[in-house]
Order: structure tokens, then C-alpha cells, then sequence
């Protein structure tokens, strides 16, 4: 009842129009973009009395509040600013034209805009009126102005005593809106998904979702207040002075006060309180998860940056779990961005931004999660906080297939990953090297001997089982082949744990499959090949120099002792603008299914500093990227790459293909690119089950075929048309099967 009553009151007070905090307080203030290079910088720009509005400090283009003062005493200092905004009055007043528009327009519903405390309450109150056997409102505390903390409980129907518990929250600081929709989204679209996804309702069979969509109810209301702050961050603690706040995400009990992205200054934004856990924001949530049995993942949404964050964020000690976090935030953000194509960047605070302490992420790791901070859209300062309108619907959609991901990931009793990525096409008569990695997520242990891969030739074919070749650890082989006539390799993977759970790869009765290629072109780099370069791109042996940061270069190629390389004598450059390395053109004309394939040995720096990418064009068309680091990359061996580039090279008569190196920021140097054996292929007609001679007839000449070359087979065989590695009578029913 007192739920009821409170969001009864929330809808009276919400309006439909949005209200806007007074712009009288932003007189003298300009907008700037600030030039990074090192905490102390931050530090510095902090004390000046600046106002950074980035969720997380980093190296780089950091957007800041600051006064003419500021800015001229940050240029004695040294450090480069850009004014974006001299009016900060008429900046608020555009983007509050812009959010009445899209309310008015009603374009999505009710992620037409941003919504306030009130309408936020009312909605998910809603949600859970109208699906009651799902989900639940309750609440999770209370804050120093009084307002209740809201959060909703999402399970299937039926004893929920066991089942796993993942925790979304959002809004720990103020200003960033869309951290606000993105789980008010999720909770609308788990319930709608559960009558009409069987995979969303087998997740909430074994699963209870809880989503406390504004954490910091008090700071969120004052970015809408009349005479209010836009970019207010922290909660309304009274610190009995001039400056009210904390910092929520400093306050946490896990390396609080470590002077990492901290102050002890109310006057701050990186304010720390007064003592752990000392806000009732952070109290309330704690307690909810203390309350919370088999407490598994976690997501701490923020904006901005496009950065799926993982522990530690105080220190640059691996977690003793890494490779597992790793391999979650990976398949995140291959989720996110499968959806809109937008990129987003894995790794700790330290490895993409700089060091935090006191984080709820490392806090919800340390008690057992698996704990995670995304940083929503944009990448970038501009627009920053203010995401336009037309923008919510999109970023909750890839943000729901992010979460989608992570359901899986801890839904499985074994989570199957491919480090170098599946194959598409293999070469005919080839074996191609697999590369797997199982895991356990939820804890138990892999028996490798129940690992298997499962291979036929065509959807005709039959199928043959082979057991996965261990590597130690996590880390398995399976060997592809491909067929000698043009069929394709269709296969999947099983595994059992110790305790006999079992997991499927794919799940369901799909198969992966890799059709059979045919070569266009092979560039070694036995000679110099006279491709178009730019900056200090060359072909000759690299001498192992450079290595600054991540691996010196390689002292010879994959195959020969020669590759193309960026300054084969070191490290790439400090400020470099990108230079290209350009190989064409290439005739493909009658050719599908063109895939380019190549060895790599490449050392980058995360790309929020420092880019390495891969281009196509057709003719006189554009550049068309196929690849760009999403992380920082640090080979230290060879490592054969595939990209599909038939969008932009089927059945064209030119063909090229583009490199780059750059651009970089003004610190930390690496090895750069290394490229060797240079491969364009294409897919080949396919064949017919059973047909050992490549004729497109199966007949007797097929089994004569069979029968001569009877035992076992090494590597790929024609006559081995049941992929098992040997010739025997499985092989004979298949071609009187396919007569």
C-alpha cells in the first residue's frame, strides 16, 4: 500500500512537459574541451575550481565547465583547452527545445525523452501491475531528501529460492539521463520477452533480475529542478558549508579514500564523504545485495564513453578471475555491437582511462560478482551528457542485447569462446586450427574428456565425432578440414562438466558452418611486393626493436623472413596522423563470398588514444572500414587473421585494400603493424555428399575409390567423405546413400 501511495503522488507531480534547472547559475562559465595528459593535469584543473564532465578521468579530449580565469590559467599551465560553448544559458535552452520536441512528437513512446523521478516510478509500477506473476516494485531505501529508492524484481513464476541473482542499476550520478532509460528499458522487455522468447523465459526460469533504475533519486531530480544544476553529479548530502554532495561511486567500501580519481573536498565532484558507506544511497544498496542469495553479475550503467569496464579499477592487478570477466565483457560487446554497429571499448579504469577507487564495480567483484561498469552512449564530449532524443531507443536496444549476452554467459554451466574467432571458409584438403577456450563461470570444472567436436560434409552428409585436443587449462583444438569438392563443413561442439552438466556450442540443433574457398590471390612477402605507402610503412625484416609499451616487433614474417611493416625498426610515433599502406587493385570479377586473410603481429594502444584499422573500396568508390581495434592489441606471435569483405569486393574488377597506422595520441608508444602472407580467396560451387572424384556424379567409381584406399586417413582425404579420419565402411553407406 505504501508503494502504491507514494507513485500515486509521483504521477500528480510529474508533468508532461520537461522542466529545465535555472541557467542563471552558469553565468561566466563556457564550455571547453580540455587536452588530457596525465592525472596531474586532472589534478590540477580540480583545484583551479573546473568542472569536468566526464564520468570517468582520462587521457585525452575531456570536456570541462570552466571560466575565463580557468582557462587562462590552464593555458599558463600548459594545457590545451577549446572553447565549444561560450553560452551555456543558450546551449540549455537548445537542448531543452530539442527534448520538448521529441516529447511532442511522441516517436517511441515513452523513451520519446528523458523522464523524470516521478514518471520513471509510475512507469515501472506499471510494469509490474501488468505482469504480476513476473515482477514486483519494492523498496530499497530511502535518501537524505526523503525520496525512496524503487527498484523491481523480475522472475519467472514459482520457487525462487535458488536461482541465480543479477543485479542493474543505473543513476548513481545525477546528470547522465540515459543511464536512467537504458534499465528502465531492460525490465520492460524482459517481462514483454518472457510470453514471447523462449530464450528470455528460460533466463527467468533459472534467474531473478533486479533493476534499481535511479540510485541517486535526489541528485537525478535536481538536474530537472527549477534552479537546479544540469550537471550536477553527486547525491544532496549537506555538508554544512557552502558545497553539498558525495560522490556515490567513490563510496564504496573497496580502496575508498585511495586517492585515485578522489578528493576529501565537498567542494568536488570526485568527493569521497565524509566515511565508507556513509551516504544512505550506498547503504541501501548494499544491504540489498547482502540480502541476495546467488548474487552472480552485475552492470553499474553510466555515461559516457562507450566502455565496458571491468575490476580492478583501484590497482593494475589482474583479478584472480580476469580471464572469465574478460571473456563476459567480450561477448558484451560483440553483443552491443551486433546491434547498431557501435563500438565498444573492454577493459579495467586503468587499462582505458585512469585509476578509481572506491567503485561500485569493484566493490559488487569483491563480494563475489562479476561486476561491471558500462559507460552508455556517446564516445565522446559531444553531445556528452545530453544525448539527443533520437538516441535513447537505440542505445537501450544494444544495451538489452549487452545484458542478453551476460544472461547467457551465466546460464550456461560452461561458457565456449573462440579466441581467434569462428572460421567461415577453410581452404580444400586443408585442416584448419580452431582455437577453443571453456570456461566456468558459475565455478565446477571442465572434463576435458567429454570434449567433442561433430563434423559432416554438406547437410547430406554424416557425421562423424572427434574429440577436441587439449591444450592444459582452458584451452582446446579443433581441427576443421576442408573438403576436396566443394561441400561445406558443417560442425558443432559438446562438453560435459565434472559433475556431468552438459553444453552445447551452438545451443539448440543449429551447426556452425565454414564453406570450402578457393585462392584469388597470395601476396608473400618473400618480395617487395611495391605497394603504396605513407609515413614509415616499408617491407624488409623487422629487427625486433620497439616495445615501449605492449611487445617489440617480431625479428622475422610468419612464413619468410620479410613483411610490410610501420617503422620496422620500432615503435610508432607520438601525434601521428594516419598513414596508409595500400595494396591493389585486385580483379575479382565472377567471384562470392571474397574473404581477405593475412598474418598479423600487431602491438596498439587502446583506441580512445591510439588507432590501427583495415579499409576496402571498389573502383572509384569510398573507403569502407572492415576492422578497427576495439582494445589495446599485444601480439606477441604470429596470428592469422579473416575478415568477409564481399559487401564491397564481390564480382568487382577493382579491388583495394588499406592499412592504417594512426592516428595516435601524444603518449605511450608501440610496435605498430607487421603483415605477412597476404590472401585474397573466394567460395567455390558446391559440391554433392558422397562424391569422392569431384566428378558431380556419385557412382561406382566413388566406392572403388572408397575401397582402395581403405584404414586410416592423415589429414584431409577424398575419400574420407565421413570426416572421422578414416576409411572404413561409415564412408561406403554415405555414397550408396547419395548413389
Amino acid at each position: 500500500m505504501m508503494i502504491t501511495t507514494i507513485l500515486t503522488i509521483a504521477t500528480v507531480l510529474c508533468t508532461h512537459t520537461p522542466t529545465a534547472p535555472s541557467i542563471d547559475r552558469y553565468e561566466g562559465w563556457m564550455m571547453t574541451n580540455v587536452e588530457i595528459e596525465s592525472p596531474e593535469d586532472i589534478e590540477y584543473l580540480r583545484n583551479l575550481g573546473a568542472r569536468s564532465l566526464a564520468c570517468y578521468d582520462h587521457a585525452g579530449q575531456t570536456q570541462m565547465l570552466m571560466t575565463e580565469k580557468m582557462i587562462e590559467s590552464a593555458r599558463l599551465h600548459h594545457i590545451s583547452t577549446k572553447i565549444t560553448e561560450r553560452n551555456i544559458t543558450t546551449y540549455i535552452e537548445k537542448i531543452d527545445q530539442q527534448r520538448s520536441d521529441a516529447r511532442a512528437a511522441g516517436i517511441g513512446g515513452w523513451y520519446s525523452d528523458f523522464k523524470t523521478w516521478p514518471e520513471v516510478n509510475t512507469h515501472i509500477q506499471q510494469l509490474a501491475d501488468n505482469a504480476p506473476e513476473l515482477a514486483s516494485v519494492f523498496e530499497v531505501g530511502t535518501t537524505h531528501e526523503g525520496r525512496t529508492i524503487f527498484g523491481i524484481r523480475i522472475t519467472s513464476p514459482g520457487d525462487a529460492t535458488n536461482r541465480n541473482r543479477i543485479l542493474f542499476n543505473g543513476c548513481q550520478h545525477a546528470r547522465e539521463w540515459i543511464a536512467v532509460m537504458v534499465p528502465v528499458y531492460i525490465a520492460e522487455h524482459l517481462i514483454e520477452g518472457w510470453s514471447n522468447n523462449s530464450e528470455i523465459q528460460s533466463f527467468l526460469d533459472s534467474t531473478e533480475v533486479i533493476i534499481v533504475p535511479i540510485v541517486n533519486p535526489d541528485g537525478y531530480e535536481w538536474t530537472y529542478a527549477s534552479g537546479g544544476d544540469r550537471f550536477w553529479r553527486k547525491n544532496r548530502r549537506n555538508n554544512n558549508g557552502s558545497c553539498e554532495g558525495v560522490d556515490l561511486n567513490r563510496n564504496w567500501d573497496i580502496d575508498w579514500n585511495g586517492g585515485d580519481s578522489t578528493s576529501t573536498s565537498t567542494c568536488s565532484d570526485v568527493y569521497v564523504g565524509p566515511s565508507v558507506f556513509s551516504e544512505p544511497e550506498t547503504q541501501a544498496m548494499r544491504s540489498l545485495i547482502e540480502s541476495l542469495p546467488n548474487f552472480v553479475t552485475h552492470i553499474d550503467f553510466h555515461s559516457y564513453s562507450q566502455l565496458i569496464l571491468k575490476a580492478w579499477g583501484y590497482t593494475s592487478t589482474p583479478h584472480p578471475d580476469d580471464d572469465i570477466i574478460q571473456s563476459l565483457g567480450i561477448a558484451m560487446r560483440d553483443a552491443y555491437q551486433s546491434v547498431h554497429g557501435e563500438q565498444y571499448i573492454v577493459g579495467t579504469p586503468g587499462d582505458v582511462l585512469y585509476y578509481a577507487d572506491g567503485t561500485f564495480q569493484d566493490w559488487t567483484t569483491s563480494v563475489g560478482a562479476l561486476g561491471y561498469t558500462v559507460e552508455l552512449r556517446p564516445t565522446g564530449s559531444s553531445p556528452g551528457f545530453d544525448l539527443p532524443p533520437s538516441e535513447i531507443i537505440p542505445t537501450c536496444e544494444e544495451s538489452f542485447e549487452g545484458i542478453l549476452a551476460m544472461l547467457r554467459f551465466i546460464s550456461n554451466p560452461i561458457s565456449i569462446t573462440f579466441p581467434n574467432g569462428l572460421i567461415q571458409f577453410v581452404n580444400p584438403g586443408e585442416m584448419h586450427e580452431l582455437s577453443i577456450q571453456m570456461q566456468t563461470p558459475l565455478g565446477g570444472e571442465v572434463n576435458s574428456s567429454t570434449a567433442k567436436v561433430h563434423i559432416r560434409y554438406g547437410e547430406d552428409g554424416t557425421e562423424a565425432t572427434v574429440p577436441l585436443q587439449h591444450n592444459g587449462g582452458e584451452l582446446f583444438t579443433a581441427y576443421i578440414p576442408g573438403s576436396l569438392c566443394g561441400l561445406t563443413t558443417e560442425f558443432w561442439l559438446d562438453v560435459e562438466t565434472m559433475s556431468g552438466q552438459y553444453q552445447r556450442y551452438p545451443a539448440g540443433d543449429t551447426s556452425l558452418t565454414a564453406g570450402v574457398a578457393q585462392l584469388i590471390e597470395h601476396v608473400t612477402m618473400d618480395q617487395n611486393p611495391n605497394w603504396t605507402t605513407e609515413g614509415l610503412w616499408s617491407w624488409g625484416q623487422p629487427a625486433g626493436g620497439g616495445g615501449q609499451y605492449g611487445n617489440p616487433d617480431p625479428t622475422s614474417g610468419a612464413t619468410g623472413n620479410n613483411v610490410i611493416g610501420y617503422n620496422l625498426n620500432g615503435d610508432y610515433e607520438n601525434n601521428l596522423s594516419e598513414k596508409h599502406l595500400v595494396a591493389g587493385p585486385f580483379n575479382l570479377s565472377g567471384n562470392q563470398n571474397t574473404q581477405l586473410q593475412f598474418s598479423r603481429y600487431l602491438n596498439v594502444e587502446q583506441p580512445v588514444y591510439d588507432h590501427a584499422s583495415i579499409a576496402v573500396k571498389s573502383g572509384a568508390g569510398s573507403w569502407q572500414t572492415v576492422w578497427t581495434n576495439s582494445s589495446e592489441i599485444t601480439d606477441s606471435q604470429w596470428q592469422t587473421v579473416s575478415y568477409d569483405i564481399s559487401g564491397m569486393a564481390d564480382d568487382s574488377d577493382s579491388v583495394w585494400v588499406r592499412w592504417t597506422m594512426g592516428s595516435t595520441d601524444s603518449a605511450w608508444q608501440y610496435s605498430g603493424w607487421n603483415i605477412d602472407d597476404v590472401s585474397i580467396s573466394a567460395s567455390i560451387p558446391p559440391g554433392v555428399a558422397g562424391d569422392v572424384n569431384c566428378d558431380g556424379l556419385v557412382d561406382v567409381e566413388d566406392v572403388l575409390a572408397v575401397i582402395s584406399s581403405w584404414g586410416p586417413c592423415e589429414g584431409v582425404c577424398a575419400e574420407d567423405v565421413v570426416p572421422d579420419q578414416n576409411i572404413n565402411v561409415s564412408d561406403i553407406l554415405l555414397v550408396i546413400a547419395n548413389w
